[in-house]
């Protein structure tokens, strides 16, 4: 009998609370020197502010005096100083992949970035129950983005046979599924969704005709009656997981619930959206990442715009003594994020304007049960049934966002100067 080990770093994941803020804090010290060393962005930053890294020596010190970043400097900084900013630290000798989100936004990564991405993931997805020897389909886009290429390797480092599926083609997806005997998928909760209904048209089960055993879900707003839907549809454990380009692998969630396992040697807090203060008694807010071992392009205090219902700092019956990070429960600010995809409304802007015949929009975000619907309505002079001007606007659309929308043509003047430019019906 083989016996399979419940962690992928048990030294790591079961050190106790107080070995692993000493680690952490030392490790965060070390960092904030690279970084103050070494991104022309975050020397200014910081000498701007009069704080200075020998002036950090405590993890409280580094939440209340280095300044938490928001996307939007991210993009701007990239914009005004193409195509990096004033954020990259190494040579471009030392970049082994550069991914791009839209925005856009550049994300350079250096050999031991990947490196440290792929083992965080493999990290998280074993914690969601993944072990050697599964058959996974990868849902998540192998273009551009990081996502899918760091997921599957993360799979891959842990021993499982990987289906690089991506995004679409719904049909050939349910398909080899069946035929491979796929028993793990990594996938929005929308497009899980959309599997079972089409597999159902097909004439399939996928509770009896589906090997699966895994879900593994993130990247969009869910609550727990939908999780519970999928469990049921497919006859599967449904698992969180929560991660992103800017701050790598977050948390994932163990057999006993309660929350995301947050990496160990990542810094999670949460913060008032408004007021930017640290929240310490484990309530909701927005939540702030720091990832300690990324060179490339290192960033520091990420406010990831996700805002979650807590934190949990019980100890869990898996063992395991990192920090649970509650759901995602909305976002704040303007940047979106539809589909696990960041919306910028400015990119929209940029587009329409290429259309004389367009005026004003706004943008209506809506939910049906897990799937998520983008509909952009714009003021137009053309006919409200011109259905070439719509298709020619929603690949446009889709060449910047990467979205793909529906489109509602309506009169000039329809849409009032003090209408907001978004309506997110979703939460």
């Amino acid at each position: 009998m083989t016996m399979v080990s419940e962690y992928w770093d048990e030294g790591l994941e079961c050190m106790s609370l107080d070995s692993l803020q000493k680690r952490r804090l030392l490790k965060m010290q070390k960092h904030v020197r690279y970084v103050y060393q070494n991104s022309a962005f975050y020397k200014t930053v910081f000498d701007e502010a009069g704080v200075r890294p020998e002036d950090i020596k405590t993890l409280d010190d580094f939440r209340e005096r280095v300044p938490l970043l928001a996307h939007e400097q991210l993009v701007e900084n990239q914009r005004n100083n193409p195509p990096y900013g004033d954020f990259m630290t190494t040579g471009i000798k030392d970049i082994r992949r550069i991914y791009c989100s839209p925005g856009p936004l550049i994300m350079p990564f250096s050999k031991s970035d990947m490196e440290v991405y792929i083992n965080t993931t493999a990290n998280g997805i074993y914690i969601a129950g993944v072990r050697r020897g599964d058959i996974v389909d990868n849902t998540y886009g192998y273009q551009w983005d990081l996502a899918g290429s760091v997921i599957d390797e993360g799979f891959r480092r842990i021993g499982c046979a990987v289906v690089p599926g991506g995004t679409g083609m719904t049909k050939m997806h349910v398909r080899i599924m069946r035929h491979l005997g796929v028993n793990v998928i990594f996938v929005f909760p929308s497009f899980a969704m959309k599997i079972a209904d089409t597999a159902e048209a097909m004439g399939l089960d996928p509770k009896k005709d589906f090997k699966m055993r895994l879900i593994i879900i993130g990247g969009e707003v869910y609550d727990d009656s939908e999780k519970e839907e999928l469990s049921e549809r497919f006859g599967a454990e449904v698992r969180r997981m929560y991660g992103g380009a800017e701050v790598g692998f977050v948390g994932a969630e163990c057999s006993h619930g309660g929350g995301l396992h947050s990496y160990s040697e990542s810094i999670i807090e949460t913060i008032d959206p408004e007021t930017g203060q640290i929240i310490t008694d484990g309530g909701p807010g927005e939540m702030v990442c720091t990832d300690l071992k990324r060179i490339g392009m290192p960033i520091l205090r990420y406010r990831t715009g996700d805002l979650i219902d807590g934190v949990n700092a019980e100890p869990c019956p898996c063992g395991r003594t990192s920090l649970r990070v509650g759901r995602v429960v909305g976002r704040v600010g303007k940047i979106l994020r539809v589909k696990g995809v960041y919306l910028i409304p400015e990119q929209i802007k940029e587009v329409i304007a290429m259309y004389k015949e367009m005026g004003a929009f706004q943008v209506i975000l809506e939910r049906a049960r897990t799937r998520e619907k983008l509909l952009i309505r714009v003021e137009s002079k053309v006919p409200e049934d011109d259905e070439s001007t719509k298709a020619s606007l929603i690949e446009d659309l889709r060449a910047v966002t990467r979205l793909r929308a529906e489109i509602e043509l309506v009169p000039f003047n329809s849409i009032g100067k003090d209408a907001p430019m978004v309506i997110d019906k979703r939460y």
